[in-house]
């Protein structure tokens, strides 16, 4: 009977502690409080008090604890791991994302779209208004390099020209050499317009033409070593912008060139600009009535040293048959654009 009271007696103290019998767990390395007590399903509290320990006291491997068993109240929860340290903190709870907006596709509003003195006329052309001259056409250039700095080549159009029908046929064969601009001669002529042989307003568009694009696009837009394309009375225009240029443009396309279009002041111009002129290629048919002074124009080129190609086509009158001979012009612009 006393050794039954006595059993009687060691349990009733092992209910009074509040601690279930269960069994012993060995501590491994990097094992915390937590995570022995996320393991067994425990709270750290209910570890701790049957060990007789508290959470600040430090475990060592090889330590052995005895496990708690049964319903314990305080069983392991987020809160008291992450008390320790040992669980993430709940993220905040956001609120319900919005359904989402269908977004319209709207035009880019570019600066340059947004610019009343600059406006697209279909197809990649630009028109631009200039001071004290009629507006021009433009295209940027296209290829490899597009967005840096690149060369301009100005088109001068002949008498009853087409300036933005011009830049449209030429923008094929120029853009990929650099940008293309078409200043718009100064009068109507028929339903087109022209010089009106007046070589100082040729000068005046072609340059403030440049100029205003140098200030709209910045340093993509060459100031020097640029080329000047001119036919017929385009040509007269080129020839002369040409000489009193050399440094903007040193490299010269000019299409039914005439000796005419110099005269004593354009040879004197020459004189002083054949060191700045690099290159100068001259297309004039067999037909065409100037041919004989493209031929003088070619022997003062080359008298004063300037770097000279020519070709005359048998078949080729007054005319710029871009379509039909476009490997002519490309390569007149290649050899142009190499020198």
């Amino acid at each position: 009977m006393r050794f039954l009271a006595r059993i009687a007696l060691g349990c009733a103290l092992l209910l009074s502690s509040g601690v279930a019998l269960g069994k012993d767990h060995v501590v491994a390395d990097g094992q915390t409080w937590g995570k022995i007590a996320k393991r067994y399903q425990i709270s750290i509290e209910a570890l701790c008090k049957a060990n007789n320990m508290t959470r600040r006291d430090k475990i060592k491997p090889g330590m052995r604890l005895t496990i708690p068993t049964g319903n314990d109240d305080a069983a392991t929860t987020t809160a008291s791991l992450r008390d320790l340290g040992e669980a993430e903190a709940p993220p905040e709870a956001r609120p319900p994302a919005a359904p989402p907006v269908a977004i319209k596709d709207e035009p880019r509003k570019d600066k340059d779209r947004e610019d009343p003195d600059d406006r697209s006329v279909g197809g990649g052309l630009r028109q631009i208004d200039l001071p004290g001259a009629a507006p021009a056409y433009y295209f940027e250039p296209v290829g490899k390099g597009r967005l840096g700095l690149k060369p301009v080549l100005v088109y001068l159009h002949g008498r009853g020209g087409h300036p933005e029908a011009d830049c449209r046929r030429w923008a094929g064969l120029a853009r990929r050499y650099g940008w293309l601009v078409c200043p718009s001669g100064p009068v109507p002529y028929g339903d087109g317009r022209a010089w009106d042989n007046n070589w100082p307003s040729a000068h005046h568009a072609t340059m403030a033409a440049i100029n205003a694009l140098r200030e709209k696009y910045g340093r993509r837009v060459q100031l020097w070593g640029n080329t000047l394309i001119g036919f017929s009375e385009g040509a007269y225009a080129a020839m002369n912008v040409g000489v009193r240029e050399p440094r903007t443009f040193n490299r010269w396309l000019i299409l039914a060139a005439n000796s005419k279009y110099w005269g004593g002041p354009g040879l004197e111009a020459l004189g002083s600009a054949k060191d700045r002129v690099r290159r100068v290629f001259l297309i004039t048919g067999e037909h065409d009535g100037v041919i004989e002074g493209t031929h003088q124009v070619e022997a003062w080129l080359q008298k004063a040293g300037v770097p000279t190609r020519v070709i005359t086509p048998s078949n080729m009158g007054h005319e710029t048959p871009l379509e039909k001979k476009t490997e002519m012009y490309r390569a007149a612009l290649t050899w142009l654009d190499g020198g």
